[in-house]
Parts: C-alpha cells; sequence; structure tokens
C-alpha cells in the first residue's frame, strides 16, 4: 500500500526542494569565486558579503 510520504507528489516536492538548495550553494560559490577574481593584489582580503544581499 502506498503512503503519502511514497506518492509522486512529494517525491517531486523533495527533488524540487533540493534542486533549490544546490542552486543557492552554486550561486553562492559563483559569488565568492567572481570576488576572489576581483580582488588585486593578493594581498587584499576578499570582502564576499552575503549572496542574499545580492539576489535582488
Amino acid at each position: 500500500m502506498a503512503t503519502e510520504k511514497d506518492s509522486p507528489k512529494a517525491s517531486l516536492k523533495k527533488e524540487q526542494a533540493r534542486q533549490k538548495e544546490k542552486s543557492l550553494k552554486a550561486e553562492q560559490d559563483d559569488y565568492l569565486e567572481e570576488a576572489l577574481e576581483e580582488t588585486f593584489p593578493a594581498s587584499d582580503p576578499i570582502a564576499p558579503g552575503d549572496v542574499r544581499d545580492h539576489a535582488k
């Protein structure tokens, strides 16, 4: 007997949540990479801030 947990709808919601988390991590990685690339000279520290501040 299938349960609510095993339903396609529950599976879809779980996958969407996983994709959103992955997307946020990728966005943060991209932002940090850009901050690092724009740092010159190398002795200057990066100031990445918060990804959510720049998402608007």
